[in-house]
This record gives C-alpha cells, structure tokens and sequence, in this order.
C-alpha cells in the first residue's frame, strides 16, 4: 500500500480531477456494455440576480398624457410700505407673482422585447417533465429580467443627463475621488456642506431659482468609492457619527454616457423615470408550433429644473 502524503494527495488529484471534464463542450461517451449513449445526470442553470436597485426614481404612471410640464411659482420681494393714501389707491391694481419658464419633458418612445418559447423542443432536452417546465419557465423569466435590467440602464442614463445638465448650469464641484483617509473626509466634508446647504431656502437648481429646503436627499455614487470612503474614514474614526454621510447612500456601477462624475447629490423627487404603457403580449404560430411573447414599454423620464442638484467631479 502506498503511503498517504501531502504531495502525493495532490499529484493523484491533479491527475484525477482533469480540467477539461468541466465546463466544456459536448462530448459524447458509451462507457457500458449495451454500447449506449452515457445519460446526463442533472441539469442545472445557476441564476443570479437581474434588479433594478433604483426604485425610488420610479415616477407615477402616465396612461393618458405623456409628456410632463413643469412650473413654478418665485416668493414675491417685500417692499415698503408709504402711507395709506399711496397704499390705498394700490387696492384694485393686480400683483401677478413671478414664475419661471415652463420645462417640459417628453416621452423617450415605445420600446419591445421579444423572446418565443417553441413547442416540442425543450422537452426534447429535459430529463424530466420537471426540468422541462423549469426551462420553459426560464424563458418567460428572462423577458421579465430584461425589462428590469433595461429600465435600470434607463434611470442610469437619466442620473447621467441630469448630471450633465448640472455641470453646464455650474453645480458642479471639483475634488479628488476618494482614494484614502484625506480624500475620503474631504469628500464627506464636501457631501456634509452641500446637504447643509440644501437644508435651507436657496437660490438652486437648474434654474438658478429661490428653491425651498430639501426634504430628502440621495447621493449616488459610482461603484468602487465608498469602499474607501468606509474603510479608510468611517471605520476608523474615533466618532464614526460626526463622519456619517447625511444622505442615503446609493452605488451605481455607472452614469450612463457620463463619464464626468462620479457621485451625485440630488433631491429624488426631480429625477424620475415615469412609465407610460407596459403589456406583454402574446401570438401563437400554429404553422412553426411556436408561441412568441413581447414586452412593450413607453416611458418618460423627467428632470426637474428646480430642486438640489449637485455633481461631484474627479480633479
């Protein structure tokens, strides 16, 4: 008998557990006396996760009109009062406040996803009615994973032109991305200031109006910084409280096209993708045995011109 040795474990292993029997293509065997195709034992697709992570930029739904129209009413300036004869032959005269222009924001068009399920075929491949049924279910739930994934991508995308937008209005702030313990607390003294600011009355906002105090706010950021931000500020800080971020946090893994920033402080109410028509439709095609299904969607996105904004840019 041959002794049980550490190097010896390993080279029978290595020589065992051969790496192109796993993961590969097709290769048929008839190891056994009847000559006979060698049966696949199981059948497995390992799933993951396909969510939209930004729920809170859903808008209403829209069933009738599509496009939305913004307004908004300016505070009116006090002024002084003269004296009664002066004030008094004022009495019937008009104060229209001021209000701005309007903004509007227009529907992005009809999209569709389509997928068929054939008849006959996956059972063809199923070792069992179970199986078949789980690959025919896969199918349908693919239509719906696209559509949750293609929304994502869409609200990204939205960040992405709000922030664009933002940047050419000048509510943009230059600072090193967060890369260790300095930069990672002058990035959340940055974030600190901005969300004070927001908590008041002030002139923002797209339009540059008088705007009120934020009631919330999100900060979106790309994917890879608030791990540094966590370990190399908040985690070791002696009174983590006095550093914590002020906002909801929300990682992205990109801003659509906008490459410019990588962190994004909004009020959430003024960044919203809003459904306008979503059905999935059906047709079956009796000549090819087979059954089509297409998701179709219209939605429009809206960019309000005054609520906080501000975008953070990479020196």
């Amino acid at each position: 008998m041959a002794k049980f040795t550490t190097s010896g474990i390993k080279a029978l292993a290595a020589n065992y557990v051969v790496a192109a029997k796993q993961a590969g293509v097709w290769s048929s065997t008839t190891n056994n006396m009847y000559g006979a195709l060698d049966k696949i034992g199981k059948m497995v697709m390992l799933d993951g996760l396909f969510i939209d992570k930004l729920p809170e930029l859903d808008g209403d739904e829209l069933p009738l009109g599509k496009t939305i129209e913004e307004y908004f009413i300016d505070l009116t300036l006090p002024e002084a009062y003269t004296n009664i004869t002066d004030e008094g032959a004022k009495d019937t005269a008009p104060a229209l406040p001021s209000v701005e222009q309007c903004s509007y924001n227009y529907s992005l068009g009809r999209e569709k996803i389509k997928t068929t399920v054939p008849y006959d075929n996956v059972e063809r491949a199923a070792r069992n009615v179970e199986d078949a049924s789980n690959m025919i279910a896969k199918v349908l739930e693919r239509l719906g994973n696209s559509y949750e994934m293609f929304k994502f991508a869409a609200k990204k995308q939205l960040l992405g032109n709000a922030a664009t937008k933002a940047a050419a209005a000048g509510l943009s702030v230059t600072i090193a991305q967060p890369t260790d313990t300095a930069t990672s607390e002058a990035f959340i003294k940055q974030i600190k200031s901005d969300v004070e600011e927001a908590s008041f009355a002030h002139e923002g906002g797209l339009n540059g109006s008088l705007i009120g105090a934020t009631p919330s706010l999100y900060l979106y950021v790309k994917k890879g910084v608030m791990p540094t931000v966590e370990v190399d500020a908040l985690a070791g800080a002696f009174n983590s409280e006095k550093l914590a971020i002020p906002a909801t946090v929300k990682v992205v893994d990109d801003f659509g096209s906008n490459t410019d920033i990588y962190a994004m402080l909004v009020d959430a109410r003024g960044i919203k993708l809003h459904r306008d028509y979503h059905a999935i439709r059906q047709s079956p095609n009796a000549d090819g045995d087979f059954i089509n299904y297409v998701d179709h969607s219209e939605h429009t996105g809206f960019i309000s011109k005054n609520t906080f904004i501000k975008v953070y840019k990479a020196q």
